[in-house]
């Protein structure tokens, strides 16, 4: 006697059911900002797919928003943002016997982790989409960052997620190549560019203010804050007109007496409103992490008609091509003379003008969303396939 997880959404209903893993995401938790914009942004764009029922399973903070979106379930698990305990449980036992118990055909984690015990070879079927491996990039490079239990915990839970799932999505060939350097998993990896919001190009009818360079970085060190710095004074120095430096992102207690009197304007955290206000209105955007799996800043900086100079990374460049200037973001006095250049470079900015509107469009949240839910077709459909070849050897 077969049960529900041995049939294909086909063989239930006219669509799939997905389960949709809001649990550990929330906008006010650190790294999670970025993945949370990224799961909203899918999520209401695999709604408007009428193939697919998707239940979202999160906590009460997040429950008012998504609940706003129509055409999917919410399954409310507990109202506050899940303590470390919580979180654990969840992980291990709870996400997947909720998605056992809804009968869904597809486990899905914006988030890149997968459940403790899964089955791959029955429904729910796995599939995450895992944004960097910056945890082991910390491993190796700065391994006394984070507690050793965390850090271990998480390059444990992020290895055995890749493993078992059923299908990996990730965001840049970049992040492919780096899955396959620490996983050792060389299929079922597929790349599925982010989509870039939309915001109105140009000046959008502010008042003109002074002119300023703007950048975004964190105490974190792959954020490369001290070299970003360092360089923005090796271009003061060299330059008697220089333009101040606003930065965000960083708790202006990160900034030091050394950088007191140089220009530059630490502005911590700042709202929606005024990050977008920061972005149209500089002259440049400098962002020189030292890795990144995607990198959403230059984007938004780009729809706001404000070019930037980058970290000549691998994943820059295939993402971003002629759109940016480069630099090394280990070398200082590269750095300053790259932010004096790039101002300076009238050619690049009308080419920047003319092309960027267009190039942004290859960054569609429709279009990611769409090659996702072909991916759970896929998954469904292989797994029918296999059913119906072991039925047929069975005779």
């Amino acid at each position: 006697m077969s049960s529900y997880r041995d049939k294909t959404f086909n063989q239930r209903a006219q669509f799939m059911k997905i389960f949709f893993d809001f649990y550990e995401i929330a906008i006010t938790k650190g790294k999670s900002i970025g993945i949370y914009n990224y799961a909203l942004s899918v999520l209401r764009n695999l709604a408007l797919n009428d193939k697919l029922k998707i239940l979202v399973a999160c906590s009460g903070e997040n429950a008012d928003q998504i609940s706003k979106i129509e055409r999917v379930e919410v399954l409310e698990v507990n109202r506050e943002y899940p303590n470390f305990q919580k979180r654990l449980l969840w992980r291990s036992y709870n996400a997947i016997n909720m998605a056992t118990k809804y009968e869904c055909d597809i486990y899905y984690s914006p988030k890149g982790f997968a459940p403790g015990f899964v089955r791959r070879k029955r429904a729910p079927y796995i599939v995450l989409t895992v944004h960097d491996m910056i945890p082991f990039y910390y491993k190796s490079h700065f391994p006394g960052h984070f507690g050793a239990f965390e850090n271990m915990f998480v390059t444990k839970s992020l290895y055995h997620s890749i493993k078992v799932a059923n299908e990996v999505i990730t965001i840049s060939n970049y992040s492919k190549e780096m899955i396959k350097q620490h996983c050792n998993r060389k299929n079922g990896i597929e790349v599925i560019y982010n989509g870039v919001n939309s915001f109105s190009f140009g000046s959008n009818g502010e008042t003109e203010c002074a002119p300023y360079i703007f950048s975004i970085t964190s105490s974190l060190p792959h954020k490369n804050r001290e070299n970003l710095l360092k360089g923005y004074i090796e271009y003061r120095k060299n330059n008697a007109e220089a333009l101040p430096l606003k930065l965000c992102g960083l708790d202006p207690k990160w900034l030091g007496d050394a950088y007191q009197d140089q220009g530059i304007e630490c502005m911590g955290f700042v709202d929606e409103k005024t990050l977008m206000s920061l972005y149209r209105n500089a002259r440049l955007f400098v962002f020189i992490p030292l890795i990144e799996g995607f990198g959403f800043p230059p984007f938004e900086a780009m729809s706001f008609g404000t070019p930037s100079l980058v970290s000549d990374i691998p994943v820059f460049r295939e993402i971003l091509g002629p759109m940016v200037k480069y630099v090394d973001p280990l070398d200082c006095k590269t750095i300053g003379n790259a932010i004096k250049e790039t101002l300076d470079d009238k050619q690049f900015r009308q080419n920047f003008d003319r092309e960027s509107p267009k190039f942004l469009q290859k960054y569609s949240w429709k279009d990611c969303s769409n090659e996702i839910s072909e991916l759970f077709e896929k998954v469904v459909g292989n797994s029918k396939s296999s059913t119906n070849e072991s039925l047929e050897l069975n005779k």
